[in-house]
């Protein structure tokens, strides 16, 4: 399994589900419970400039979740943050250098693993905030799922990262169990 690949697919999916978002659920909840649509969009949009800024090798800047980064269209606002990430990610090496994140400087393989669980968390979140129901990529969850469960408690179990686990109905499906896995009520 390529990492790169992955992660990839990882932003395509959720750059689908933003794009279902309608202007209408902006104001609405989301499984984030501090977070409106359009913040839980602004998020989603922040991090995969984050993502785009890491591989190209800069230093983390956490003003870009300070910003309005959602406009008129959700979709189109992802879209081009997206095509950035992905010109970067083509890059040659991406995956060896080091990439500065929220938690420090990690080299590009442990980055990319938490890059595929936030973005895939997030599309998670803004389908069920907007009542979609993708089609998830199994092996964009497995990826996801298994970084979820390689991080540190002590590091992750903290406000603003993941909540507690929450109870996840058996035979869920795998993006649920993530869900559930990151605190999300399922």
């Amino acid at each position: 399994m390529d990492p790169i690949n992955v992660f990839q697919r990882a932003v395509d999916q959720t750059g689908r589900i933003v794009a279902g978002v309608r202007a209408e659920q902006l104001g609405g909840a989301t499984p984030c419970s501090e977070w409106d649509v359009r913040a839980l969009l602004n998020h989603t949009i922040a991090g995969v400039q984050m993502f785009d800024n890491a591989a190209r090798g800069g230093a983390f800047d956490a003003s870009m979740f300070e910003r309005d980064n959602v406009g008129a269209d959700p979709g189109a606002a992802y879209d081009a943050a997206a095509a950035k990430l992905q010109e970067a990610l083509a890059q040659p090496g991406v995956i060896d250098g080091m990439w500065s994140m929220p938690f420090g400087t990690v080299p590009g393989m442990i980055a990319v693993g938490f890059a595929t669980l936030e973005t895939a968390q997030h599309g998670w979140d803004v389908a069920r905030a907007s009542g979609q129901r993708p089609e998830f990529d199994p092996e964009v969850t497995e990826t996801a799922l298994a970084t979820a469960r390689m991080a540190p408690a002590e590091q992750v179990r903290v406000p603003g990262v993941f909540g507690p686990e929450t109870d996840c109905p058996a035979g869920a499906p795998a993006h649920d169990q993530l869900a559930a896995f990151v605190g999300r009520s399922v």
